[in-house]
């Protein structure tokens, strides 16, 4: 009765190529450190990136860009103004302060 189960196992990670064990498998926890943070798990880098559409994180380090000669930047229209985040130009809504564009790094 052994000998069909470890065929029917070794066939099917032939076919697969997953293993049982991978395939039964358990995602790996969340660090302590991590999972005190209320961030699905990610490190602080990757947590307090923003997306465009979504209002910039809370907490997030942020310059709004004056200078818009300096950058060779277009003046905005009063609806959005020119931040500088971790080193990249955003375009953000000025009443909603959601993302609209994120326009490069600087230099680029």
């Amino acid at each position: 009765m052994r000998k069909p189960v470890i065929t029917i196992l070794a066939a099917t990670t032939l076919i697969t190529g997953v293993s049982a064990g991978a395939a039964l498998a358990q995602p790996k926890p969340c660090p302590p450190g991590l999972a005190k943070r209320d961030n699905g798990c990610l490190p602080p880098g990757l947590a307090k990136r923003y997306v465009v559409g979504q209002p910039l994180p809370q907490g997030l380090t942020y310059e709004l860009i004056t200078d818009l000669a300096r950058y060779g930047l277009t003046p905005p229209d009063g609806e959005w103004l020119y931040y500088l985040v971790d080193g990249e130009v955003l375009k953000i809504a000025d009443a909603t302060f959601v993302v609209l564009d994120a326009l490069g790094l600087l230099g680029n």
